[in-house]
This record gives C-alpha cells, structure tokens and sequence, in this order.
C-alpha cells in the first residue's frame, strides 16, 4: 500500500528495507528473477514467466530452480520438447531426479515417445507412496499401449489399480485391456466402482457402452452411451454410438435424432455408416449405398463401412461392384491385420461385424458355395479375431477356388492368424514372393526375429517393387529398436503409398526424437485435415507447430482437437494449460471440468494446473485445496508442499506455511530454491536466530553463488548487519547486477551513514538504466530523507512521464507542492484520487490540503475517511486530531493523539504526536 513519505516519519531507507521484508526480496539476482516466476506461474502467465527465468539463467546459465521451473512453464505451454530439454538440465545442475520424473515422463509421452518413458519410468523410486507408484504404473500401462503391447501394458495398469483404486486412470486402463482380451465379464467388474460414482465418469461409461455394443446388448449400451453423453459438455461421437445402439434395436426415430443432434461431426465417416445402416435396417439400400459411399469417401480404410457397402451392392444386385470390394476388404484387410500383429496393437472385436455376419451367414445358408459371401465372411471373421471361424470359411473357399491366388492368400493368412502352421502352398498356387512372405510372416508372429528379418531382407532385396515386405522390414526394425533402418523403409512405404497413416504417423514420432518439426508437420498435416478428431497426429502436429514457434497454429489444431474429441483427455489437459499461459484462467477452470472430480483429484499434474488457475483468480481458499490434495498424494514432492507453503503464505497462515516448507526442506534439503525460501520465511516470522542458522548453512552447503549471496545479503539487511549485507549484495550486484540487488544494497549503504557512496550508485546506475523505475523512486525517497523536496519532485516526475497513472508518485507530488504551489498540489492530489478514490494515503493528502484551506468541512470527510479505511495508520490519526483541532474538538483530538503515543513504535511518530500534544494543552 503506498505511504506518502515525511521527513517527520521513519527514515525512509528504513522503510524501505520494512518493505523488502514484506515483499521486495533479492530482485534482480537469478534468484529474483526466479522468484518474478513464480508468481507469474501462480498467476498462469506462463510466457511471463519464461522471460524471467531466461533473464536467470543470462545470469547463471546453470540456474537449476530457473530451469526446473522452465521446464513446469514449458510443459504448461505444451513445449513438450522444451520441457524435457529443460528437465535434464535441471537434473544435470543438481536437481533431485526422482522429484523431475512425472514432469519428464509427461513430457516424452507427449511427444509420443514410449519406449523413452518406458526407459525413465525403470529408474522411478520403488519406496515412494502407494499412489505415487500407482501414477507411475499407469504411465508405464499408457506408453505400453501407444506401443500396442497390451499383453505388458495390462499388468501396468493392474498394479495401478491394486495399488490406488480410486485411480480412474487405472480404473478404465485395465477394464480397456480386458476388454481388448474379450475379457467382458471382468471389465464390468472392473469399471464398476467408476460407474457408481457422481459425477458419473464419461470414460467409464463409453467403455461399457462398447462393451455392450460388442457383445448385442444394444439396450444396455443405449443407457451406457446416454450416461456418458450426459457427462460430457461437449457433443461427441458417443451419439454416434448411441444411434447404432438404437439401430440394432429397430429404434430408428430416436437413432435419427441423436445422428441429427451430431452437428458438424454428421460429416464424420462413422457418423455416415452409422446412417447407412439405419437405412439398410430399414430396406433403403439405395439410401443405404449413397451413405456408406460418403462414409468410404472420408475413410477408405474403414472397414466396416466397406463390409455394408459390399453387401448393400450385392443385394441391389450389383454384383460386379459388390465382388470389387469384397476384394478389396480380402485385400486389405490381411495387410491390416498383418500389419497390427506386426505392430503389436491388439484389436477390439466390432458388432458391427456380428451383424453383417449374421446377414452373410444367412444368405449362406440358402448358397452355400457363394465364393462372393464365403470371402467376405472369411474376411469378416478375420476382422473379429475369430481366426477358427475364418479358417474354416477360407479353406471351404480354397476347395471351391483351388486356382485363385486370392483365395490361397486369404487361406494362408487365415492359418497365420490361427496360430496355424502355413504349410508350404502347391506349386503354382500362389508365387514364390508370397509363400515368402508368409513364412516371414509366421517368422514375425512367433517372435523368430532373426529369421523373419533375413527373410524379410532377402524379399526386399529381390521384389524392392513389393509394399509387403516393406511394411515387415519396418515393423521388425521398430520391434528391435532399430531406428535409422525403421526410418529408411518408413519413408519407402510413404513413397509407394503416401496417404498411409500408420507410417506417417510412426515416421513422424521417429523425427520428433531428432526435433524435426518441419518434416512432422509435412507428414500429419494431411492425417489431421482428413480427421481432426484423431489424437496421435493432432498432437503431433501441435508439437511440430510449437518446435516452428507457430503457437497461433498450434492452439487452433488443439481448439480443434479438443472441440471435435473431447475425450481426447491429454488433449483438454494440454488446452487447459495453453488457456492459463494466455492469461485465461476461466477457460483453464472450464477445460479441467470436464474431467471427472475422481481422474483431477488423483493427478498430481491436474491438481496443480488447477491450483495456479484459482491462484490467478485470487481464490487462494480454492487454490490451497488442491496443493493440499497434491501434497497428500505425493508426499515425498518437494515441490508439492513448497506451492503448499506458498499459498498459506498468500492466505495469511504462517504458521502453517512455515511447517509445510520444513516439510519441503526436509524432503530436498539440496534444493537451493527451497532453502532460500526458507531462510525468507524464518527471517520474516521474526526467527532471527533460526534464519542466521538457515542463512549460515545455505552459504556453507552452496558457496558463493550470486542467489546464495542476495539471500544471505538480504537477510543480513534485514537483520540491520549493514556492513554484512553490503558486503554479500555488493558482491552479488558484481556478478548480477539488477534493479533489486541495486535497491538492496543501497539501503545498505544508507543503513552504515556512507550517503555519498549510496546515492553515486545509484546515479551511476540510472545513467544507464533512464527509464528504472523502481531505481527512480529509491532515489526520490532518498531526496526526502535529506531535505531535498524539489530534487525529490523532480526525480518523482520522471516517473510520472514514464507511468502517468502512478498513484504513489502523484500523491506525493502533491504532498511536497503544498506549500510552494497549494494549487497544483491539489490538482495533482485529485488526478491520484481518480485513479485510487479508496486509497486511505490519497484521501488523506486531499484531507489534508483542504485543511490547508481551512476548508474544514471537506478535510474533515476526507481524512474521516482515510482514517475508516486504515484506522491502524498512525500517520492518518495524528492528521485527523489535527482536523478536530482546528474544529475545536480538543477532546476527540487527544483521543487520537493518545492513542498514537500508546501504540506507535516509531520514535519520530511519538515525537510529533507530543508536539501536537503540547500545541493543543498550550491552547494554541
């Protein structure tokens, strides 16, 4: 709050370092600068607070709190890359490893880099908390399934689960992984405490209603779907879902109004199938044909969509097109699940292939020897998983097409899938190049690496036209870490086929670890334009965008992203975080409601995403709330309980910040961030002989580092030890030199009676820095405490041409003028009050210069007022006994005046408050 400086009051480089006690700290130093960033990170001002650290580590390039805390503001502004540059750096400074490794594997896995999380996440702590390990095994769980290894991934997300039930991360990662298994039964059991919880999880319900959907239980997916429909904020393709549900059930009408209710997603492809159906279930086939036509044209690779398409022709009697995507499917869809399996991605079974079948099977039944209908469900089984069922429809095909190398093919890839032997085909059955192929294949399947990578080698060497043995080398090079030899056949593939996403996407993650934002772009640029609701390639290209620093665009495609899936979670997250770096922290508050309370309350990330979104909106009660759940979940983070002490110390409770620093200090005693602010804070609760303790052993435990020496300089300062302060903060000012150490350690001078040397600091400092206002005004208070009020109106008025609207230095201005130009003083004096008309110190000066007047009316309200604003403001007392004196209210006036004598500590106060004393018993 400003206070109008008087000669008759405490010398003001006194009050000064009062000040600094209270606020000003070691600015200027890196450790200032630190500490600026901290409060623009509390304040979701992210960029803000990047150019404060960049300004530390200018200073001190090995600045590891300044670097810790680039990397928490990188990853907020989804640098990802960033981010975990800056996290190593940090570790390599000396800062704790286990506390950067959430943020680090955050970091990596929004890069789309498992196998490097995975690489972290083997050094985590095994003796930290229970829900701490809980967090580090999820995170194991979801880069194992980004891997598609869900036969590791399971056991991740199960010990999760085991270890923190509450855990929805892990809840919905292990029902996930069941259900992939066709595990139905047990994902209910599974998902079921997410499911009874209010608010109802989202996820939790779209997954069941998946489950129910594969499984025909079209009524209970209907509920299923409603409940996650509901959940959301946002319209999503879980309509979709639902529509299908209703479908299956004949309810056409209400399947119609959730496809209508679709909005812009109508356009998606699975919207459009969804509709395809609906008309094929009600005998439209012509309608039926031309929506699946549009769902094919947005996503040729769909393949359900495809089956429909196939049947929908064949029944309109369009053989000829029907046969041409029955091949296309026989094609396609062994290369795809070729592919999978050589990825290692477990696929999900489809209803919608249950249905086709049912409709195939029929029509069998009536034709058994229809090589059109047995290929398409051979085909449809191998799409479920039901590779018995294939093989027996394949080898019934084979028998009835022994000639066909298509149906050879499909036989082959059905015993492939199997688990079956693939015998040797008959010569002239199918060519060399893909009985090969199989047995590398089959090489691949059984983990033969070996051999299915010389076999593989050799095809390519022989046939380099083949896209096959392409694809193989590729996925054997990426199974076996090989980088350089996955990328050169990756960018094979996307030469022959260049709309292929699986590569595009696998290239893409392969040029995020060299930082090749330009190539990421170029490969998912399409992928998102094509469908702006899939993850992989949304995030990919905002992590490209961000590389490029084209943060405009890469905010749009996450808007996208989020606005197009919103159960793209680490997307919202993302968002949220974009929203409180560009100072909107509703938006943040609105991104993060739409996680459940569970999922935000278990995540240590989320929790203080939201803390510092409520920081920036003054609701520090809501803020502490979430620092606290942090701390209690991670216990062992120094970083939760040092935010924790943070926020108690904004609301007041020192106590209580003072115990949740020791807390932190105790936990990363080697942290210098923690321990000057613990030397702070014992100073500032008035623990002298602890903080000269702390002060001693921060200088003992890191030497003379500048932040070591303003800390040490500052407490010093605060402590009246002004040769020792001078010492530390001249020293510190030597190697980072700063408009905070410049203040600090002037007051220290000043505080050791060698004015000549403070003020030619100073000075010397101002001729280059003009335009330092801080420095401007140390100066001006310095002119009041010599007497020199018109080099004191003159230093003010210069900050007033910087800051027109600077209310202390109009108010003072106006002070000092009134006696020599009472005129301009109260002009002066009414432009401060326009601009702060509460401010106690304002209504006082203008009190004060209507008494001046003998305007006693209008000082008296004025000063009345200030005095009702700040009735503990002796200065403001002494001013209103003054008023009542010259209305003839001696009485009230001594009042006031005895009041000041028995509470004010300030020698020169008591020593007015006398002299008015005397004045009015003397009847002056």
């Amino acid at each position: 709050m400003p206070t109008r400086p008087e000669r008759r009051a405490v010398r003001t480089m006194t009050l000064c370092a009062t000040l600094l006690l209270a606020a000003c700290g070691d600015s200027g130093s890196p450790q200032h600068y630190v500490a600026l960033a901290r409060d623009h990170l509390a304040n979701g001002a992210y960029r803000e607070a990047t150019i404060e650290l960049n300004n530390a580590l200018q200073k001190d390039p090995k600045n590891r709190e300044a670097r810790w805390l680039l990397a928490q503001a990188a990853l907020q502004l989804g640098e990802a890359d960033k981010a975990e540059r800056d996290a190593r750096k940090a570790i390599e400074y000396g800062f704790s490893r286990t506390e950067a490794l959430p943020l680090l594997a955050r970091a990596i896995l929004m890069q789309q880099a498992p196998d490097r999380v995975l690489t972290e996440l083997s050094t985590a702590p095994t003796d930290a908390p229970d829900t701490m390990q809980a967090e580090y095994a999820s995170l194991r769980g979801t880069a194992l399934l980004l891997k598609g290894e869900l036969d590791a991934a399971e056991p991740e997300f199960g010990k999760a689960h085991k270890l923190d039930p509450a855990l929805p991360e892990a809840i919905v990662g292990l029902a996930l992984a069941q259900s992939l298994r066709k595990q139905y039964d047990e994902a209910r059991k599974t998902l079921a405490p997410a499911l009874e919880r209010t608010p109802p999880v989202a996820d939790a319900w779209s997954l069941l209603g998946d489950i129910e959907t594969e499984q025909e239980r079209f009524d209970a997916a209907e509920t299923a779907f409603g409940q996650a429909i509901r959940a959301r904020a946002h319209v999503t393709l879980e309509r979709a879902k639902r529509a299908l549900a209703r479908v299956r059930q004949g309810k056409f009408a209400e399947a119609e109004a959730d496809l209508n209710a679709l909005g812009a997603l109508s356009r998606h492809p699975y919207a459009q199938y969804v509709t395809g159906l609906s008309h094929f279930r009600q005998q439209r086939l012509r309608e039926a044909a031309d929506a699946f036509e549009l769902s094919l044209a947005a996503d040729p690779n769909f393949a359900p969509n495809r089956v429909y398409l196939a049947i929908t022709r064949l029944m309109l009697g369009q053989q000829e097109q029907a046969l041409a995507h029955a091949e296309f499917i026989r094609a396609a869809a062994p290369q795809a699940s070729g592919a999978n399996l050589l990825l290692g991605i477990a696929q999900a079974g489809h209803a919608d292939y249950g249905q086709a079948r049912k409709t195939l099977e029929a029509a069998l039944a009536s034709e058994p020897d229809n090589v059109t209908n047995l290929q398409l469900l051979a085909t449809l089984s191998l799409l479920q998983g039901d590779s018995k069922t294939a093989l027996s429809h394949a080898q019934r095909l084979a028998t009835l097409r022994p000639d066909s190398t298509g149906a050879i093919n499909l036989l082959m890839m059905a015993q492939l899938m199997s688990g079956a032997e693939v015998p040797e085909p008959t010569a002239g059955q199918v060519d060399a190049l893909q009985a090969e192929f199989m047995q590398a294949l089959e090489a691949f399947r059984d983990k033969r690496f070996g051999e299915a990578t010389k076999r593989a080698e050799a095809l390519r060497a022989a046939h380099p036209e083949q896209i096959g043995p392409i694809n193989l080398l590729a996925a054997l090079y990426l199974s076996t870490g090989q980088w350089p030899k996955a990328r050169k056949e990756l960018e094979t593939v996307l030469q022959r086929q260049p709309a292929d996403a699986t590569a595009r996407i696998n290239l893409a993650k392969l040029e995020l670890q060299d930082r090749n934002f330009q190539r990421i772009k170029e490969l998912v640029s399409p992928l998102v334009l094509a469908s702006p609701s899939a993850e992989a390639p949304a995030l990919l290209l905002v992590a490209a965008e961000h590389g490029l620093q084209n943060d405009v665009a890469a905010d749009q495609v996450l808007e996208q992203l989020v606005k197009s899936n919103p159960s793209a979670t680490l997307a919202r997250a993302l968002a949220a975080g974009r929203a409180l770096r560009g100072n909107k922290p509703e938006r943040t508050l609105e991104y993060l409601a739409q996680f459940d309370k569970a999922r935000i309350e278990s995540s240590p990330a989320l929790l203080e995403l939201r803390g510092r979104a409520h920081l920036a909106l003054a609701q520090n009660a809501e803020a502490l709330g979430n620092f606290e759940r942090w701390a209690h979940l991670a216990p062992e983070s120094a970083a939760a309980h040092f935010l924790h002490a943070e926020t108690l110390a904004r609301l007041g409770r020192i106590r209580d910040a003072e115990g949740a620093l020791v807390r932190a200090v105790k936990l990363d005693p080697t942290n210098p961030e923690v321990r000057i602010a613990e030397v702070r804070m014992l100073t500032r609760t008035g623990q002298l002989d602890k903080a000269k303790s702390a002060a001693q052993r921060l200088r003992k435990d890191f030497g003379d580092r500048p932040d070591i020496l303003a800390t040490t300089g500052w407490h010093a300062l605060m402590t009246s030890e002004f040769a020792i302060a001078a010492d530390h903060l001249g020293r510190a000012f030597a190697q980072t030199p700063s408009t905070a150490l410049l203040l600090e350690r002037m007051a220290a001078l000043w505080g050791m009676e060698k004015r000549d040397e403070a003020l030619a600091l100073i000075r010397d400092w101002l001729a280059e820095h003009p335009q330092d206002s801080a420095a401007l005004l140390q100066l001006a208070g310095a002119y009041l405490e010599l007497g020199q009020d018109e080099e004191a109106v003159r230093i003010y008025r210069k900050v007033l041409e910087l800051d027109p609207a600077h209310v202390p230095s109009l108010n003072n201005v106006a002070w000092l003028l009134r006696r020599s130009r009472p005129d301009e003083a109260l002009q002066t004096a009414r432009r401060a009050l326009e601009l702060a008309p509460k401010d106690p110190n304002v209504l006082d000066t203008v009190g004060m210069l209507y008494l001046d007047r003998r305007d006693l009316t209008q000082a008296g309200w004025y000063v009345g007022k200030a005095h009702e604003q700040n009735p503990r403001n002796h200065q403001i007392s002494l001013h209103l006994a003054e008023v009542a004196h010259a209305k003839g209210n001696t009485a009230e006036a001594l009042k006031l005046i005895d009041g000041v004598l028995a509470e004010a500590r300030d020698p020169a106060l008591h020593k007015q408050a006398e002299s008015l004393r005397a004045t009015l018993e003397s009847g002056r």
